[in-house]
């Protein structure tokens, strides 16, 4: 649904004096179109050989000043983060690469950056989780996480700001972006709110492995935000919860629902509500075909690090333990039809409990487990829960031919859901109601889920150019009532 088709529908919905809540103008939704305020890249990683790609582009004519913030992928904690300025119609890239003890992120673009990424590298750094156990202390748990990219503010043109971050043969000045000067009155004052329109893509690369494959980042819209956020660099704000908008807009099955919620992050949550996720799966038992999905939560630290866990979410962030599951159930049928339910080795299992779960902010599904010493086929991510699906009818798969199927994955916590407040309107008979329904109490079940799945092959003849991989969006339902 374009920005035009959801203020439309929105305002109709008003107008019908359905809706009393404050903010429903604009309310947040994910824009399929894939442009918005805030973008999620919901993986990357630099293990196994790999290195992580990402890029963001500001398709409008104006400048833009965007938070961009990378989160380790157990319990997503910050590992760095800088000011980004877009000048018009600009595209910034750079790359996650490894480091002796960790990752670091390297650019040759010239946009303007605070502070200026040294040639060598900004290392991702571990303070925000040295409160958690000594073993979960590493650098090397920076190696995989995802990214966030949120707009703080627009830069309209002809601002000493805007002409500061503008290229001119090539190279922008740069010379006004220091945190004292962009956080400054005068500066704000030239500054107007997030306008939306950047959008970004991730391509995770092994180039010795012969093998590179991308996704899109999801974009949130709407937030909400009536005015410039401005922060310096470092700062843990703006995020995803932080925008005025407690109101979600989400279609399904032909039904549009507007929704009220406590929270700016209850607002983002339901937009990624969902109770099944379904997806297909190849692997041999030889390790040469092999599957891995991501399932990452980009929402869920701002539940589950207090004293009890709020829902959706299932249980707190264990320090000792380095988890917070949330119970799933798997069901896999092969391209014969033949349905099993996975009831074992899928772990590390809830704590006290029994039965599957994921347990992190990033999880890396590896399908016929474990390939190598704490490697999955793709990805190699320790945060890799590796299951061995029904597929060919329970027979081993040594090579290719009959391997692969697909898995349901649902969230099993009775307490995976969110209550709001709201009305909704089946939108497939192209004309809105003259009055849409009083609002009521709407139950968004499952949880705020994004993630993509990334299937290869690997033949080991020892030439790389035989080896491939490729990656496809998951598949989702909801379930509101």
């Amino acid at each position: 649904m374009n920005n035009f088709k959801q203020k439309a529908l929105i305002s109709a919905l008003a107008g019908a004096g359905a809706l009393a809540m404050a903010g429903a103008a604009n309310a947040v939704y994910v824009n399929a179109d894939g442009l918005g305020q805030a973008l999620v890249y919901p993986y990357y990683t630099v293990r196994a050989g790999n290195t992580t790609l990402i890029s963001v582009v500001n398709t409008t004519t104006n400048a833009k000043a965007v938070k961009v913030r990378f989160l380790e992928g157990k319990n997503s904690q910050e590992v760095l983060d800088f000011n980004l300025f877009l000048s018009p119609k600009d595209v910034w890239t750079g790359a996650i690469v490894p480091t002796t003890a960790g990752a670091t992120i390297v650019t040759a673009d010239k946009s303007c950056t605070n502070p200026r990424i040294p040639a060598a590298g900004g290392d991702f750094r571990n303070f925000l989780f040295l409160n958690d156990a000594a073993s979960l202390q590493s650098l090397d748990r920076t190696r995989e996480g995802y990214v966030e990219m949120i707009e703080m503010a627009t830069i309209p043109l002809g601002s000493a700001l805007a002409t500061d971050v503008t290229h001119v043969n090539g190279t922008p000045p740069c010379k006004l972006i220091s945190d004292a000067s962009f956080t400054s009155a005068a500066v704000f004052a030239t500054l107007t709110p997030p306008s939306g329109g950047i959008f970004g893509n991730g391509t995770i690369l092994n180039a010795l492995g012969g093998a590179s494959t991308g996704y899109d980042a999801v974009a949130f819209d709407g937030l909400g935000y009536t005015r410039p956020n401005p922060t310096v660099a470092g700062n843990t704000l703006p995020n995803l919860g932080s925008g005025a908008s407690k109101v979600s807009v989400v279609t399904n099955n032909g039904n549009l629902f507007l929704t009220s919620w406590s929270s700016a992050i209850d607002a983002v949550s339901a937009t990624i509500m969902h109770d099944n996720v379904y997806g297909e799966y190849a692997f041999t038992a030889d390790g040469i075909i092999g599957t891995d999905w991501v399932i990452t939560m980009p929402t869920k630290s701002q539940y589950v690090n207090g004293s009890i866990p709020r829902a959706p979410f299932q249980r707190v962030w264990d320090t000792a333990n380095g988890v917070s599951c949330d119970d799933v159930s798997l069901t896999s049928t092969d391209r014969e039809e033949f349905v099993g339910t996975i009831n074992d080795d899928f772990s590390p299992r809830p704590p006290s409990a029994k039965g599957n779960g994921l347990c992190y902010e990033a999880n890396v599904i590896s399908f016929g487990g474990v390939t190598g010493a704490g490697a999955s086929l793709v990805t190699g991510s320790v945060n890799d829960v590796g299951i061995s699906p029904v597929q060919n009818q329970g027979l081993a798969v040594p090579t290719a031919g009959k391997e692969g199927g697909w898995l349901t994955l649902a969230f099993t916590n009775p307490n995976a859901f969110l209550v709001g407040t709201g009305t909704s309107v089946n939108t497939t008979g192209g004309v809105l109601p003259a009055a849409a329904p009083a609002p009521v109490n709407q139950t968004y079940f499952g949880l705020p889920v994004v993630g993509f799945a990334i299937s290869g092959a690997a033949f080991k003849t020892g030439n790389p150019q035989q080896n491939y991989t490729n990656s496809y969006s998951l598949k989702y339902s909801r379930n509101i009532q």
